[in-house]
């Protein structure tokens, strides 16, 4: 193995130039097209369109749809959910080399002026769900919707960049004005149907699925200053502890009290074992608990790019569902 290994090695050209990373890019794309050449009932029918872009096209009409013979349904499964976090691990190299091609500073500002645009992508999921977008629709589904958030972040990061070397402004300051004008708009969007036009609106549901959140998050700052643990307040974890939260306060009011059920593979079959309304809740309690102690017990060895990305992430995660959650809840969707 260590031979085969040494070989690839000497053909691959050396990490980081930009040989390199056309072969990181182009390589997923070649791999899937001569993969649909090759066998595109197989590929195309039976992967992607049935566990891919499929649920895109069922999510938007609201209903199975078929295609070949082949049923799709809307919603997560198993394949869909790992091909998304592979993309996402498979990103992670891309992301830190444009941000460091940017010379952006990690820290709590950054990571705080990223949180509207994600409150926003929320949103904007449950704008889809209630059926305001019309034929934009599509954009605004899994996976789609995370393309159309990256382009944003991508496109902020950007003009963010420029603005800090011009003396105008900061990267985090122009990444949080972007994401909180449209983090407004959208929710705005979602209060003003609530109140003008849905037949269902329970003002009640944000109020607890934040006010848990917060509560939680409290008492783990609180709980925090009892361990001798030092990083364990630093600003990224409340962030992440309160992300997570909210999305598990948001499962637990749907599921406790509206006849929801968890909409995640992982989470959803808990519920199914269990029976237990309160068992997302607690299980990711308990993840969030464990990934926050083991990250802040291991910042000052960890390289600081790739922790500030991993704790980031954690808050990333449960916030736009979160938000997606309760907006539809709060309007009966």
């Amino acid at each position: 193995m260590s031979t085969v290994a040494g070989r690839v090695e000497t053909v691959l050209p050396d990490t980081g130039t930009r040989e390199w990373w056309a072969l990181y890019l182009l390589a997923p794309v070649v791999l899937v097209g001569a993969a649909l050449l090759a066998f595109p009932s197989l590929v195309y029918d039976r992967f992607v369109w049935q566990y891919l872009w499929g649920p895109v096209v069922a999510d938007a009409a609201g209903q199975p749809v078929t295609h070949e013979g082949i049923q799709a349904v809307r919603g997560y499964n198993t394949v869909n959910t790992v091909t998304y976090l592979a993309a996402v691990v498979y990103s992670l190299p891309g992301l830190r080399a444009y941000l460091d091609y940017l010379d952006v500073t990690f820290d709590a500002r950054l990571a705080y002026g990223f949180a509207p645009i994600i409150v926003a992508g929320g949103a904007m999921r449950a704008l889809e769900d209630i059926g305001l977008l019309g034929d934009y629709a599509v954009w605004f589904i899994t996976p789609s919707i995370y393309f159309v958030v990256t382009a944003v972040t991508v496109l902020a990061l950007g003009v963010g960049a420029l603005a800090r070397n011009r003396n105008i402004g900061s990267i985090p300051s122009i990444v949080g004005l972007v994401g909180s004008v449209w983090a407004i708009g959208a929710v705005g969007w979602a209060l003003w149907y609530g109140l003008s036009t849905a037949a269902t609106f329970r003002l009640w549901v944000p109020v607890a699925t934040t006010g848990i959140a917060l509560g939680v998050t409290a008492l783990y700052y609180w709980g925090a200053s009892l361990v001798d643990i030092a990083h364990l307040r630093h600003p990224l974890f409340l962030l992440a502890v309160f992300g997570q939260m909210w999305d598990a306060s948001q499962n637990l009011i749907g599921v406790t009290f509206l006849g929801y059920s968890p909409k995640l593979v992982v989470t959803n079959l808990v519920y199914q074992a269990t029976g237990f309304s309160g068992s997302t809740f607690v299980l990711k309690l308990l993840m969030t608990g464990g990934l926050v102690w083991y990250l802040a017990d291991a910042k000052d060895e960890m390289n600081h790019t790739w922790w500030w990305l991993m704790t980031f992430f954690i808050g990333a995660i449960g916030l736009p569902m979160g938000v997606r959650g309760t907006l539809r809840m709060m309007l009966g969707v």
